[in-house]
């Protein structure tokens, strides 16, 4: 590996572990263990260190090192309304600029899987969600639209990997997604930012509650 791109192989270890939960929430960062579990010395590791406290998935305390971000009500709640408000006109921009091949896409991707008797189907079942919405943005032909979904995708799931949130959407994400894709296909704008709000307040709202019942301050 090209010395230039440690770093950025490092960041994306430690992302994924973190946005998987496979490093717990407020868990304490050794960077002694994390060099020699990735096999890296410290510069390239604090240089991804640094990158993941931008983006506030790691937090620095002098004297006490980086920890993982933790899981909150009000962090959870930011992500619900950063993501109310840029989906639904991503969503409007979607059916102004969606090509046949993108509605071709997103259809073959609204229906989401889901085998209640496997348990880890349910995470597959929340990366395909994510899929979904980020054809959508993708319709958008917005770059920065795309990495601010992004991101508030990968953060939004960590609840998932913690086993909170998994019972079944009572209002049946696969026909609201359906729904989405049949305004897009008809340049509906108002319609395409209407049905991909209450989506995602339907949604946020019933994972908010999860939290709450798992004592999530």
């Amino acid at each position: 590996m090209r010395p230039t791109a440690l770093p950025d192989h490092v960041y994306a270890v430690l992302k994924q572990k973190i946005l998987s939960c496979a490093l717990p929430p407020n868990e304490r960062l050794v960077e002694k263990n994390l060099c020699a579990e990735l096999r890296v010395s410290r510069t390239p590791l604090r240089e991804a260190l640094n990158r993941l406290s931008h983006e506030e998935l790691v937090s620095f305390q002098p004297h006490a090192g980086y920890r993982v971000a933790g899981i909150s009500l009000d962090g959870f709640r930011n992500l619900i309304e950063l993501r109310a408000i840029v989906e639904p006109q991503a969503a409007a921009l979607a059916a102004e600029r969606a090509t046949p091949a993108d509605i071709q896409t997103l259809r073959a991707q609204a229906t989401l899987q889901h085998d209640p008797s496997e348990e880890h189907t349910f995470v597959q079942y929340c990366q395909a969600n994510s899929r979904f919405h980020l054809l959508v943005v993708r319709c958008a032909r917005n770059p920065m639209l795309e990495n601010i979904v992004m991101s508030a995708l990968d953060m939004y799931q960590r609840p998932t990997y913690l086993r909170i949130g998994r019972q079944m959407d009572p209002t049946n994400p696969s026909s609201k997604h359906h729904a989405i894709v049949d305004a897009i296909e008809q340049h509906d704008t108002q319609s395409a930012r209407e049905i991909m709000y209450q989506h995602i307040r339907g949604g946020g709202e019933r994972i908010m509650k999860a939290l709450k019942a798992a004592h999530i301050a």
